[in-house]
């Protein structure tokens, strides 16, 4: 059993990682204002800008891998403060580093598919970044400040998402998928870009993926995505077709044909727009086409990273499973 240290645990990444990796591991999840309160995993309160009490922790802990989760992820927040932005990202990185002790043997730092323009797409790990905000820039700063590390260090850049975290009454910003699905549920409509272009994977397969990393011990820089890009009104259409149509197979003719109209119904809820990036009066800039190549990771790791159709429907499958209840 490996003891992992998870920092942002209290954040859709951080506690789904957490939660993923604690059935085989020792997991101790950092966060600092919103006790994580999941199975399995101990909390441990921290500042990543205390560089000293962020010593004295490591140092009390041990741990032999240290997965780099928490950041200011708001991208229009970051424009607003860059200060913020360059605090959190950067120079808590930078105390992270310095803070881990000689037990530590891996460093995972996760990154994001904005520290591209999005000009073009399917990047690979030998494209020139080039983030047109300040969340890209400063995620690319701390991306620097990885590569000099002493620790043996893995950075893997991606996009995602996944069920955020909830427990003890917690008022949580949630991802767009989540907020796409209650309008959807209450029958409303929702916009969705037909010109802007991802590889999101669901959270849990990246938890997955980072688990078998530090397993094999891969170190340098990957990309994971999904293996098929998808412009976010492709993968709300799809969400749609799920939600309105729910489980057809097996089901009575009449009883079939009447899901089909009700998810015909719930498609028409997703009116497609074309994107126009509009930076200022509190905006940030947005790329438009992050695709991530994911192909060298897939054949290290030896198997796919499925689409977006297959992140869906386990996505769903999770919440009727009552996986909501474990974050």
């Amino acid at each position: 059993m490996t003891r992992i240290l998870i920092t942002g645990a209290s954040g859709l990444l951080g506690s789904n990682l957490a939660i993923e990796w604690s059935k085989t591991d020792e997991i101790y999840g950092l966060f600092l204002n919103n006790r994580p309160e999941l199975p399995r995993v101990v909390p441990a309160a921290c500042d990543l800008l205390d560089a000293e009490g962020l010593r004295r922790l490591l140092g009390e802990v041990r741990p032999e891998v240290v997965v780099h989760a928490a950041a200011m992820t708001s991208v229009d927040a970051c424009e607003n403060d860059p200060a913020a932005a360059w605090a959190v990202n950067v120079q808590g990185t930078s105390n992270l580093i310095q803070a881990c002790p000689p037990a530590t043997r891996h460093l995972i730092y996760i990154s994001t598919d904005y520290v591209f323009s999005g000009l073009r797409g399917h990047y690979t790990e030998a494209d020139a970044p080039s983030p047109v905000n300040v969340y890209g820039r400063t995620k690319l700063d701390g991306e620097r400040l990885i590569m000099g590390s002493p620790i043996p260090w893995t950075i893997v850049r991606t996009s995602f998402f996944g069920w955020s975290p909830g427990g003890g009454g917690r008022t949580v910003r949630r991802c767009f998928m989540e907020q796409s699905l209650a309008s959807l549920e209450s029958w409303s409509t929702v916009t969705a870009w037909t010109n802007r272009f991802s590889t999101p994977l669901l959270v849990n397969n990246l938890a997955q993926v980072l688990m078998e990393i530090a397993r094999l011990g891969l170190t340098g820089l990957w990309h994971a995505g999904s293996e098929q890009r998808v412009s976010n009104w492709q993968l709300l259409r799809y969400l749609a077709e799920c939600v309105g149509g729910g489980a057809q197979d097996g089901a009575a003719e009449g009883a079939a044909t009447a899901a089909a109209a009700t998810a015909s119904a719930a498609v028409d809820l997703i009116k497609g727009a074309a994107f126009q990036s509009q930076p200022g009066l509190g905006r940030a800039e947005r790329p438009f086409d992050t695709s991530l190549c994911s192909y060298r990771l897939q054949a290290a790791l030896g198997r796919g990273f499925g689409d977006y159709r297959q992140a869906v429907q386990r996505w769903l499958d999770l919440r009727n499973n009552g996986y909501l209840f474990a974050v």
